[in-house]
């Protein structure tokens, strides 16, 4: 053709030798060294090359790059370059020196940014090679430009409003090109706009085949068309016979009786029904394409050619998916919350759920109960007063929940409620908790009736509740929970192998692995790829000192040699699909195949991504999010199977001033580890829970029973060693002691240089800050902690945003509110209790949860950067408080500075469990 620039080829198999004055040396794209911006393609073909030479419009080839360079030939004059063929020109806007594939049939050189055209001809198509340094017309490649099949209509893969026909395989294709505007579509060989419709043919209202859920109008005019465009609502398809969109579902057949009938939807469809045991059984068949069923009287018919009568059904046209109305009703399967309405619809998910019950909110599928105000309980909405704020109303309630039953000891809080002689008096409350005529304060089995008090072995445990009756073992420590003490079970954690050769006698560990050889089992070997027999470990942070480097990037309190995303903080080190690489960095958490951007089951395995009711979260994972065979609605962590309750049954006792004489606390668990009593007066000291938490919201409620004193009472989070946590301190008085204490709560951040000793100590019994120990972040000096008084606290922490609020309730008035607290030191840890020099505390109905929303309160103090966070973040703000503010007008007693206490001396802090009865 004229407007192509002149293009030479060779069409001979050649032996490598001299062509054109040059050799080719292999296949690819070579210069020709005597002129300038020639080059020559050499294309491998039987033993020899096909030759191709061409130049680069004047300007000089770059055999480096391969491609023609913006360097002019000394014969072309400096000059802008004339776009020799425009239509091209839009090719060469990202690649604006580079060969590149127009078409199957056209190859482009991009010079300076501008086109220049060259046609591929015979059996030679465009495409792209390395050697060549980009497009080459280049025979029988690639197979997307080739015939394939026999008749069949295929797009050109370098432009979608070109495509070509095959007759045959093999054959050569007949190039064809759509009307601008339109691209032509596969699916349904025909050229369609780029909205996906067909182009118009004639006049009238259509359904679009590719989406009867769309239809389109054709109006003609003098010369084209005008084509309009519309959507039918929720589940309805266009139907081309009463030119109106309606629901295809109405229409779905249902077996009545045996024969063969068409399918009112789809006439190449039918359905055969017939009785099996006693059933009617209905299948659907398909005829072969091109033919319809044909009714020739009721029940019976054939496949026949399909015929103009076809066109007459309501979405003949139409390509309705299998799934499009569903099989069964939906309501069978009991999708809605208990209780709860359902009605079948025609719209996916094919039914509806009503308002969920009185006292519940939500969606109907799934509700919550309301809670119940601070100094309230109960549940769904049904509350009633709540004295000692242990979770257990003054009186009884009529709904279902065991938190609906009347406390059994109203004014000293026992969130466990046991009640050893099942009297209706809590054991909290009653004397003689196992009516067996001993007080409980006396009684060596408080809790089983034992009147003769027999204790064989002197252990302040009488034999009858005595787990080991013959060995003395006051703490009645039982690791495996068999019923035999450890002080007398040979093998402790119940896995086979005795304690004497037991390389981890209190964890079970069947297999014994022992990775360093160290004498110490991997499973409790706090460095199990570093020999350490000892188990040191200064700062207790449960990571061995002969592998703790003490760095630590992101500030998660996870050392970086072991931290598996250590730039990324992620203090629980979550790692569901156990790659090493934790959740926090890792792009698939759960190794499905499916992003986490867009996976609609994060933590569960669901390649498939089934999501029946389409709002959004998969199947897999539609009531335990995280996969820990804990329903959500019960779990206090559903994006952590690690944590699904409040447990701190498994302490880590750490003394903050060890080297004191004075006496080390005891701490006494009730409640399967939510509700925690410390009866002695000691030195500094936390009890840490072992749950890892992040984002958290943590409440619980204080009770001081001790009228003599005034000090500390507390609790820690964020705990990452013993020199590094956030404490929440009240203090009853002021006193100068080791330093100035002033009244009321103090929260501190811990970033102690020394760790453990009587620097902390002085810097957590003063009110402000002290260098290199700790910081005070807020102090309210307001009212200190009144004896026989139930306070609730609520915290919570939110280290991806830097930020901390705290609430103190006493009833049902809110008498602190610390406002937002922002402090970024410690990215998660773990929780746990802060005494000091405090006896007779009681830490009731303790709640943690995680939480990756950010309550409303907090959310509208944040300065806006940080409210940009949150909201690019989409981790969502709640309200939490149905409670309103009040004030305390309340008698506070005082304490009269004098000496340092004295205390009863103990070898160290013990813990011991009171074993949870049920309830009668």
């Amino acid at each position: 053709m004229a407007f192509l620039s002149t293009l030479f080829t060779i069409f001979l198999v050649l032996t490598p030798g001299a062509i054109y004055g040059y050799e080719c040396p292999g296949e690819g794209r070579f210069p020709d060294t005597s002129t300038c911006g020639v080059f020559i393609d050499c294309i491998t073909k039987d033993r020899g090359f096909s030759v191709t030479k061409d130049n680069c419009n004047g300007f000089a080839y770059n055999a480096t790059s391969r491609t023609c360079s913006t360097e002019l030939c000394a014969s072309r004059h400096e000059r802008s370059i004339t776009n020799e063929y425009p239509p091209f020109s839009q090719i060469c806007e990202n690649q604006p020196n580079r060969f590149m594939c127009a078409s199957c049939k056209t190859l482009v050189h991009c010079v300076k940014g501008q086109a220049f055209v060259r046609q591929c001809t015979g059996n030679s198509y465009c495409t792209d090679k390395h050697g060549f340094g980009g497009a080459v017309c280049y025979p029988d490649e690639p197979d997307e430009c080739l015939c394939l099949k026999p008749n069949e209509f295929r797009v050109d893969p370098y432009d979608p409003q070109r495509f070509f026909s095959c007759e045959n395989v093999g054959s050569r294709p007949e190039s064809y090109k759509c009307p601008d505007g339109k691209n032509f579509d596969e699916g349904s060989a025909q050229c369609v706009n780029q909205a996906g419709f067909p182009e118009c043919v004639k006049s009238g209202t259509f359904a679009n085949p590719q989406n009867c859920g769309e239809y389109y109008s054709c109006i003609p005019l003098r010369h084209g068309w005008v084509q309009k465009f519309y959507m039918c609502s929720g589940n309805h398809l266009f139907n081309e016979r009463t030119k109106s969109c309606e629901d295809p579902c109405t229409l779905k057949f249902v077996c009545q009786q045996e024969g063969r009938f068409p399918d009112p939807l789809n006439m190449q469809h039918y359905f055969e029904c017939f009785m099996e045991f006693g059933q009617m059984v209905q299948l659907r068949y398909q005829c072969p394409h091109g033919y319809m069923w044909s009714e020739e009287s009721f029940g019976t018919g054939k496949c026949v050619e399909a015929t103009e009568e076809y066109a007459d059904y309501p979405f003949a046209h139409c390509d309705i998916p299998d799934d499009h109305c569903p099989d069964t009703d939906p309501c069978l399967q009991n999708p809605c919350f208990t209780g709860v309405a359902c009605t079948f619809t025609s719209i996916a998910p094919f039914y509806t759920c009503g308002p969920c019950p009185a006292g519940y909110v939500g969606d109907g599928e799934t509700c919550n109960a309301l809670q119940c105000a601070v100094g309230f309980a109960g549940i769904g909405g049904d509350c009633a007063p709540d004295s000692d704020l242990d979770g257990y109303p003054d009186t009884e309630l009529g709904c279902s929940s065991k938190y609906c039953r009347r406390d059994n000891c109203i004014n000293r809080p026992n969130s466990g409620q046991e009640d050893a002689d099942g009297d209706g008096l809590g054991d909290a409350c009653d004397l003689d908790a196992d009516g067996d005529g001993f007080n409980s304060n006396s009684d060596n089995c408080p809790l089983i009736a034992n009147p003769q008090q027999q204790d064989t072995d002197s252990d302040g445990q009488g034999d009858v509740c005595d787990n080991c009756p013959a060995v003395p073992n006051p703490s009645q420590r039982d690791v495996d929970g068999d019923q035999v003490g450890d002080a007398c079970d040979d093998d402790l954690d119940n896995d086979g192998s005795l304690n004497a050769a037991d390389n981890c006698p209190s964890l079970a560990n069947s297999n014994q692995v022992d990775a360093d050889g160290d004498g110490i089992g991997d499973v409790c070997d706090n460095c199990p790829l570093h020999p350490n027999p000892g188990q040191e470990d200064g700062d207790q942070d449960l990571l061995g000192d002969a592998c703790d480097s003490n760095a630590d990037s992101d500030g998660d309190g996870v050392d970086n040699d072991v931290d598996n995303c250590p730039s990324v903080a992620n203090s629980n080190q979550l790692d569901v699909d156990g790659d090493g690489s934790g959740d926090a960095c890792d792009a698939d958490s759960d190794n499905d195949g499916v992003d986490d951007t867009i996976d609609n089951c994060v933590m569960i395995p669901n390649p498939g991504q089934m999501d029946s009711n389409g709002d959004g979260l998969g199947d897999a994972c539609i009531t335990d999010f995280d996969g820990d065979k804990i329903d959500d609605l019960d779990d206090n962590c559903i994006k952590n199977p690690n944590v699904h309750a409040t447990d701190f049954r498994q302490l880590q006792m750490v003394a903050l001033e060890p080297q004191s004489a004075s006496a080390p606390p005891v701490w006494v668990i009730y409640d399967d580890g939510a509700e925690i009593h410390q009866i002695v007066n000691s030195d500094p000291a936390l009890a840490v829970g072992d749950h890892v938490m992040i984002d958290v919201d943590f409440d619980g409620t204080f009770f001081i029973e001790d009228t003599s004193d005034d000090d500390f009472v507390g609790f820690v989070f964020g705990y990452q060693s013993n020199a590094r946590f956030y404490v929440v301190a009240w203090k009853k008085s002021p006193q100068n002691w080791f330093a100035n204490a002033e009244r009321g709560v103090t929260l501190k951040v811990v970033d102690s240089a020394t760790g453990p000793g009587p620097a902390l100590r002085d810097a957590l019994w003063l009110t402000g800050s002290t260098p290199n120990q700790a910081t005070l972040l807020w102090h309210d000096g307001s009212i200190g902690w009144t004896p026989n008084v139930a306070y609730r606290w609520q915290l919570h922490h939110r280290p991806t945003i830097g930020t901390i609020r705290f609430y103190l309730y006493q009833g049902t008035n809110l008498v602190m509110d610390s406002g937002n607290i922002y402090d970024d030191t410690l990215q998660g840890g773990r929780l746990g209790l802060y005494c000091f020099s405090q006896e007779e505390i009681i830490w009731s109905n303790v709640k943690y949860t995680c939480e990756d929303s950010v309550p409303q309160a907090m959310f509208d103090d944040l300065p806006q950067h940080l409210k940009d966070v949150v909201n690019a973040s989409g981790i969502g703000t709640k309200s939490l408080f149905n409670s309103e503010s009040g004030s305390l007008d309340g008698h506070l007693a005082q304490y009269e500075p004098g000496h340092p206490k004295s205390y009863a001396s103990n070898s160290a802090p013990s813990m011991r469990w009171v074993p949870k009865k049920p309830c009668n």
